[in-house]
């Protein structure tokens, strides 16, 4: 548990780091976690999920076609399996860990529910969409657990996990 709240802290330091570096640019369309964050911290969040071989299905909407390219790129430079559909192929998703990207409709949420289903947005996280997000909490990275969505998902996650986590629902 220490080892990964300090490797988590760490990651979040050099993520700061290159912000006021100046070489990410943040603009209202970009995500609020930079996806090489993202994709760091849902590695590490995949070790505490029992999943075998876990590959991440990137849904995205129209406007979300650059979040997608960024996490889809991020993903796979961290080791992460992944490929990436547009709303439209949602059903199709073969991945057993869906990542839905800001801008997915609820609706489509919703034909993934029985996956483990991650995500940066908030909304879908306190909605009951999403299993785990990680949001921006005053600055820094926050990772949410959504109780009632992990049971759904019948996904069992090792009770470490909870304890950089934040819990959510039930």
């Amino acid at each position: 548990m220490h080892t990964l709240r300090n490797t988590l802290y760490s990651i979040t330091l050099t993520a700061v780091a290159v912000m006021l570096a100046g070489s990410i640019t943040v603009s209202a369309q970009d995500l609020e976690v930079p996806a090489n964050l993202q994709a760091a911290i849902f590695k590490k969040v995949l070790g505490y999920v029992k999943i075998s071989s876990p590959k991440v299905t990137i849904i995205h909407s129209a406007s979300g076609v650059r979040a997608k390219d960024e996490l889809l790129t991020n993903f796979k430079n961290s080791g992460i399996e992944c490929e990436a559909v547009d709303e439209a192929g949602a059903a199709k998703a073969s991945g057993n860990v869906v990542y839905l990207v800001p801008g997915v409709s609820a609706a489509t949420a919703k034909k993934v529910e029985k996956k483990f289903v991650i995500t940066c947005s908030k909304d879908m996280i306190t909605d009951g969409l999403a299993a785990m997000a990680v949001i921006n909490a005053g600055g820094k990275p926050s990772l949410l657990a959504n109780m009632t969505s992990i049971g759904t998902a019948g996904i069992e996650v090792d009770p470490q996990l909870f304890r950089i986590a934040q819990k959510v629902g039930k």
